[in-house]
């Protein structure tokens, strides 16, 4: 069987047609040299997207506490840390060239409105001790960090840091935030973004989009913390076991009880889809308007995303409301905050009546 699938593909190759130029001697030394470089673009790509993001989605995390439940508020200093095993392993050498990362915990971003920055911490900083006890270097150093802040409450600590060639000891008090997460993935294809109750992902794609205006940046960022400041994710989830469950009877009734099952937690799943991204945009508006933004210069928004996306403008029906109405509903939610400011009312999104 062997020597016949053999002699099948040799006639078959010699059969079929083939280029007619002799093309320039090729290098394997020189293309592998080639794809260290190019990784190491697209390293660097990735990092000069993910710097600016994260300092800015660092201090939307801080600013936007008070609307996050309490069980979703942590306390924390505001560094965003890294060492050589931190970057995503396909990239990872390139980052730590260009951040020049070892075994201790440097510094890579900080946010501005952050008790770091407040303290005088600053990018490179590598953390070594804190309250007196050493940092664990190496793979489990970010851990070791983890461990010696407490999440629950406000404290001060005192850091002794490594900049440049000197020892410094500096006094930081925690502060409230969110305590959802951010990712910046390397899908440099997709134009994507996601809340899952515990993170918020950010395509490569979209984030190098986004952060040639920091406005809109923040304005994707805010609009996925809304998904997890309201607990989206838990109420689709029930939504969907509901629609299993009514399947699941249905089903039984009718001899199908499988297939209805899935149509169903299908249904149940995207019931209120629409409904939620208006109110995941409606508390965006409110955790721009507390983190600082201008919210005159976020009404361009979504004429720029339907641009890029233009099918967002006919989405009438899917999971997500057109980019039209989500524009409309824009300017409305301005005019109701800027009322609150003039009216001197506490700046909190108008819930419905009990």
């Amino acid at each position: 069987m062997r020597i016949f699938l053999f002699l099948f593909f040799s006639v078959f190759l010699f059969s079929c047609a083939q280029p007619q130029t002799q093309l320039p001697e090729y290098s394997t030394t020189i293309t592998e040299k080639e794809k260290e470089i190019q990784n190491q673009m697209f390293a660097d790509s990735w990092l000069n997207a993910y710097l600016p993001f994260s300092e800015m989605g660092i201090d939307i995390l801080f600013s936007a506490s008070e609307f996050c439940l309490e069980e979703d508020r942590i306390y924390s200093l505001g560094m965003n840390l890294a060492n050589e095993f931190s970057a995503y392993e396909n990239i990872r050498k390139e980052i730590n060239k260009t951040l020049s990362l070892g075994k201790k915990l440097k510094v890579i971003s900080v946010g501005k409105k952050t008790p770091a920055f407040k303290a005088g911490i600053k990018v490179g900083d590598e953390i070594l001790e804190i309250n007196g006890k050493n940092i664990i270097q190496g793979e489990k150093a970010y851990q070791s960090y983890i461990n010696l802040i407490e999440n629950d409450y406000a404290k001060t600590y005192k850091l002794k840091i490594l900049r440049n060639d000197q020892f410094l000891n500096i006094n930081i008090k925690s502060e409230q935030r969110c305590r959802f997460n951010f990712i910046v993935d390397l899908d440099n294809n997709t134009f994507n973004a996601f809340a899952d109750g515990n993170n918020m992902v950010f395509s490569l794609r979209m984030v190098k989009w986004l952060i040639k205006k920091e406005t809109n940046a923040a304005i994707v960022f805010a609009h996925e913390l809304g998904h997890n400041a309201n607990r989206h994710i838990a109420d689709k989830m029930q939504n969907a076991s509901t629609g299993a469950l009514l399947g699941l009877l249905i089903g039984i009734y009718v001899g199908l009880p499988n297939d209805m099952m899935e149509i169903g937690q299908n249904i149940g799943a995207s019931a209120y889809s629409i409904d939620y991204e208006n109110e995941a945009d409606y508390l965006m508006m409110y955790i721009l308007a507390k983190s600082g933004y201008d919210l005159s210069q976020t009404i361009d928004f979504w004429r720029s995303f339907a641009l890029e996306v233009p099918n967002s403008i006919y989405s009438e029906g899917g999971s997500h409301p057109s980019t039209a109405e989500r524009y409309v509903r824009m300017e409305s939610a301005i005019k109701e905050i800027n009322d609150k400011i003039n009216r001197g009312d506490k700046l909190i999104p108008t819930y419905k009546s009990e």
